[in-house]
């Protein structure tokens, strides 16, 4: 039986970690945890507004990943051979992608041709909106005219290995996974999901491993005052029957 995964997601602005708030940082972080080998995986995501301050983010990369005992994800500002090539040397063993896929579908096809499909996460930033998915690029600002099952046909195309689909409306809010929007992801693509927003207590992950079929689940804001907990949460999981790594 295939594990599910707890992940953590870590986003950065100009180097410095920030919780965020609906895709927007709020708080300022410390980020001496990141060696925890409870997680089975690590994202880092640049959510600076332009690449004028990348260098920050580079060091940041090279910092954890010196400490750091788990597969590392970067994610952010990815759009050439030559960025994923200094992201690999820095430390990364995957890539996040976004907005590529939507402005240069032929560059994402190449990479995951030269690197192979599980090396590339494709991500799906959505926002709830009358009922009705939304789905962003460029860090939430920008509105893309395709609807999810779309833009999963999308991936396919590419070659992507996996999706990591993000609930903007919940990012922040502590209220719990959006299951219904995880779901549907999951039903309509047949390739791994994990799934991040809106985690606020570890029951949540309890609940949307229950209620739905996604592979892993991630967490930024709760990681940064329960970490020691997270044990706790697999020891749970595993109570519950939902087949995690054991430690």
């Amino acid at each position: 039986m295939i594990s599910k995964r707890i992940i953590i997601v870590l986003t950065f602005q100009d180097g410095v970690l920030f919780r965020t708030k609906q895709f927007h940082p709020d708080y300022r972080y410390t980020d001496n945890f990141v060696g925890n080998k409870d997680v089975d995986e690590i994202v880092l995501i640049d959510v600076s507004k332009n690449k004028s301050n990348r260098v920050l983010f580079y060091k940041a990369i090279q910092r954890i990943a010196k400490s750091c005992f788990v597969p590392i994800v970067v994610g952010g500002h990815i759009n050439s051979f030559d960025e994923i090539n200094k992201l690999q040397d820095l430390g990364a063993d995957r890539i996040l992608v976004n907005s590529i896929i939507h402005t240069n579908e032929k560059l994402v096809l190449k990479i995951t041709n030269y690197f192979g499909s599980q090396f590339v996460i494709g991500g799906i930033d959505c926002f709830l909106d009358n009922e009705k998915y939304k789905i962003f690029i460029n860090h939430g600002k920008t509105q893309v005219k395709i609807s999810i099952k779309d833009c999963l046909k999308q991936f396919k195309k590419c070659k992507i290995g996996e999706v990591l689909v993000q609930s903007i409306e919940r990012d922040g809010s502590l209220r719990g996974f959006d299951n219904k929007l995880n779901n549907f992801v999951k039903k309509n693509t047949n390739i791994p999901v994990i799934a991040c927003g809106g985690a606020g207590n570890w029951d949540h992950f309890i609940d949307a491993f229950k209620r739905s079929k996604v592979d892993g689940l991630c967490t930024n804001n709760i990681y940064h005052y329960s970490e020691k907990s997270l044990r706790l949460i697999k020891n749970t999981l595993l109570k519950k029957k939902i087949h995690v790594r054991p430690e």
